[in-house]
């Protein structure tokens, strides 16, 4: 496997998962962790044909996994931030990505671009999110899956609070730190990752 940017990648294996240091990546803004990129797509739930809202797409990294898993299907990410948007660009050049489309602008506003009744949505958010919840809940097909990732404890509460309101079916929660290695001389240890809160529904 090369570095980022020196070329297309190439990846043999069936497994979702693919290594963080695959994507390009900038001071603050890295790819979320393979372990939390994997318990978020067995939320998901993708189909081969599916059609994707990845709402916050950050660096790209689940997105374009969730794009290599499904080559008959669409992924459309929206992200507000322009240093975030040129790092989605390149690595949807170094993975050959042509399924997945990149849209600038913000949610609830920005949503309007993406092509609408996705069957899967993905939202990536680091505050309350009541009203982009509402506007993606009624974009969502019937027996759509929606999958939440956030550090934050309001909007682990507002997720909650809003898709009960919603009465979505098959609610689920979980909290999930992914430890991993590190060496540092002949000493070793366990460092941990951010905590991530998983709110994954689908709609009756």
């Amino acid at each position: 496997m090369g570095a980022p940017g020196d070329g297309p990648f190439q990846w043999d294996f069936v497994t979702p998962g693919l290594p963080d240091a695959a994507f390009a990546d900038a001071p603050g803004f890295s790819p979320t962790p393979l372990e939390l990129r994997v318990m978020l797509l067995a939320h998901l739930r993708p189909r081969p044909d599916s059609l994707v809202w990845d709402v916050g797409g950050g660096t790209g990294a689940l997105a374009l996994e969730i794009a290599r898993l499904m080559p008959a299907g669409q992924v459309h990410t929206l992200e507000r931030d322009p240093e975030a948007i040129e790092l989605l660009k390149r690595n949807v050049q170094r993975f050959g990505a042509a399924n997945l489309h990149i849209h600038a602008g913000d949610a609830p506003e920005g949503l309007a671009q993406l092509p609408p009744h996705p069957d899967r949505v993905l939202l990536e958010v680091g505050r309350p999110l009541r009203q982009v919840l509402d506007l993606v809940w009624e974009a969502l097909v019937p027996a759509g899956r929606l999958v939440i990732s956030t550090a934050s404890l309001e909007g682990l509460v507002d997720a909650t609070d809003t898709l009960s309101r919603l009465e979505a079916r098959d609610l689920q929660v979980v909290q999930a730190t992914v430890h991993r290695m590190q060496r540092r001389g002949s000493q070793a240890r366990l460092a941990a990752a951010e905590p991530l809160f998983l709110i994954a529904a689908e709609r009756p």
